[in-house]
């Protein structure tokens, strides 16, 4: 996210931390952009009313074991994750739950079938724990909405939705996001991205 972000920076992009409530009301705040792309993940559920958004918890691990270099994943989604400093030790993929409280008896379970997949991992220290949220929807959203800001106002905003890929978001990103560049341009080809903002 840091490279990603930055590469934006440096193309001209700026970034604002606002808190957002209704499509309508945001649309009529922002009328002098021509195009909007909503990737606000689980902020769709009151800024669009998207009532198909459903939390998956996950919780992870993150251990100093530096001599294991190799990536594990289970049908029983425990995945075992090299990074530079740390490993990932997961996890839990538990739908409809919405608490990012840190679970005892889903540590004890991360830790157990990933010991049982790697048993070098007993020595391993445990740095810091982590529990969040998937954004996810049924079918993930992707697709045009055009929007009148206002009774007043003649020109319409086309809106491009981009969310809900729940725990598959790095994997579907690429692919989502040339979608949902597809659906801008494709639906008028006239268009240059002179006014657009991304949420």
């Amino acid at each position: 996210m840091h490279y990603l972000t930055n590469k934006l920076c440096l193309n001209g992009v700026k970034f604002l931390k606002k808190k957002l409530h209704t499509q309508q009301k945001f649309v009529s705040e922002h009328a002098e952009y021509e195009i909007i792309f909503n990737c606000l993940g689980f902020g769709s559920i009151e800024f669009c009313h998207d009532t198909k958004m459903v939390p998956i918890r996950g919780q992870m691990i993150r251990v100093k074991a530096p001599w294991i270099k190799h990536f594990y994943y289970t049908d029983d989604n425990c995945y075992i994750i090299p990074n530079i400093n740390t490993i990932c030790l997961g996890g839990t993929r538990q739908k409809g739950n919405s608490s990012l409280e840190l679970c005892d008896k889903d540590k004890q379970d991360i830790l157990n079938r990933c010991k049982e997949l790697c048993p070098s991992l007993e020595s391993a220290s445990i740095e810091w724990e982590w529990v969040g949220l998937r954004p996810h929807r049924e079918p993930i959203r992707v697709e045009k909405e055009t929007i009148q800001p206002s009774a007043n106002h003649e020109k319409n905003i086309i809106m491009i939705h981009n969310y809900g890929h729940g725990g598959n978001g790095i994997s579907l990103s690429r692919g989502t996001c040339m979608h949902a560049v597809d659906l801008l341009l494709n639906s008028n080809s006239t268009y240059f991205l002179k006014y657009k903002l991304f949420i």
